[in-house]
């Protein structure tokens, strides 16, 4: 068996930090950190389709321990493949923009996520506007006169999406379903063919893959149902809590600020000053193929998931003034209690009013 390729040597920078950089100079600087390798994108992308085929075996292996295990595998390795499809539909995974494209596609299907609609909803709205308000959709916070504005069935909603528990439910209705699969009129971004296309190709890979589980389940009352809620419906479902609660993270803490107007938003260098710098666990970074180095990639999506962590590193060194939070749950706990509704006015984030007896 041939060996794996082996990660590019990572460039040293030798400049000296400025007390300040612009959004272009960064780049600039970071640019070392462009180059890439097919090479190492394929083994990943084989190696997590593999890994989510053989939790698949595991589902319909017939032991319930197997089948636990393998519905564990199975949501690691669907968060996994979004991160690679994630790379490439930013055509940083390799050189190649056909190949990426490819790529994309297929690491996007275990998610159901249609490339084309999330492509145009994350490279172009997300990330061109991250915390601004009006543009960027994700995780955007209400004001105190939104809020009172709500009805009372609409208030518990967002109760709910701004709760510990809300990540699942908020990507699940507010993205994916409005936003990614097959959106309705004033959800979609056009009506491109590809949006559609794309639809229907994540929605065919679901209906082959539950009549697999079907088909290849172990024999006996239930099992076929059960097959599909651990090999496809609790792995989605994960997923779905998943990239909400990361999404979450890189975009929502009490020292993170939101922006009404263009002119503050780019006099702030939102971009750069919009994204939440954690600390996590080696292995965590591994687990998810380093998306927790958040700045860097929201400062350029042109580097590759495989040099983004040296490229966070030079960043962390640039601008060493941005603080780094050791992520938690304690730290998680205190941001959904704080990051209710957001002040665009006096630019702090504030709680949900207290009801009075009686009404929302």
């Amino acid at each position: 068996m041939s060996a794996a390729p082996a990660v590019p040597a990572e460039p040293t920078s030798t400049s000296a930090a400025p007390a300040t950089y612009s959004i272009p100079r960064l780049r600039e600087v970071l640019s070392a950190y462009y180059r890439r390798s097919t090479a190492l994108a394929l083994v990943l992308l084989l190696a997590d389709l593999a890994l989510f085929v053989a939790a698949q075996w595991l589902v319909v292996s017939g032991s319930l321990g197997l089948q636990i295990a393998g519905c564990v595998l199975a949501t690691v390795a669907i968060v996994r493949l979004f991160i690679i499809g994630h790379d490439a539909c930013h055509g940083s995974l390799t050189d190649h923009e056909a190949l990426n494209k490819t790529i994309g596609r297929i690491a996007f299907l275990p998610s159901m996520t249609p490339y084309s609609l999330w492509r145009v909803g994350h490279n172009v709205v997300h990330h061109g506007f991250n915390n601004l308000k009006g543009r960027d959709f994700v995780w955007q916070p209400l004001d105190p006169t939104e809020w009172d504005a709500l009805s009372p069935a609409r208030k518990l909603v967002e109760r709910v999406y701004r709760s510990a528990f809300g990540p699942l439910p908020y990507y699940m209705v507010e993205i994916w379903w409005k936003k990614l699969y097959f959106p309705g009129k004033g959800n979609a971004p056009g009506k491109r063919p590809e949006f559609t296309w794309d639809s229907l190709l994540v929605t065919v890979f679901a209906a082959l893959w539950i009549a697999v589980l079907a088909v290849y389940s172990p024999a006996g009352a239930g099992a076929t149902t059960l097959a599909v809620v651990l090999g496809y419906l609790l792995p989605f479902l994960v997923w779905n809590w998943t990239v909400g609660f990361v999404v979450y993270l890189h975009h929502t803490h009490p020292d993170v600020v939101w922006y009404a107007d263009k002119s503050s938003w780019l006099k702030a260098q939102g971009i750069l000053n919009g994204t939440v710098r954690y600390k996590i666990r080696p292995w965590w970074n591994l687990l998810l193929h380093n998306i927790m180095e958040h700045a860097a990639h929201h400062l350029d999506a042109r580097i590759p998931l495989y040099r983004l962590k040296a490229a966070q590193a030079e960043l962390a060194r640039l601008v060493p003034d941005i603080p780094v939070i050791e992520l938690s749950m304690r730290q998680y706990w205190r941001t959904v209690r704080q990051c209710k509704l957001f002040d665009f006015e006096r630019r702090v984030w504030v709680g949900f009013p207290r009801a009075a007896r009686g009404r929302a």
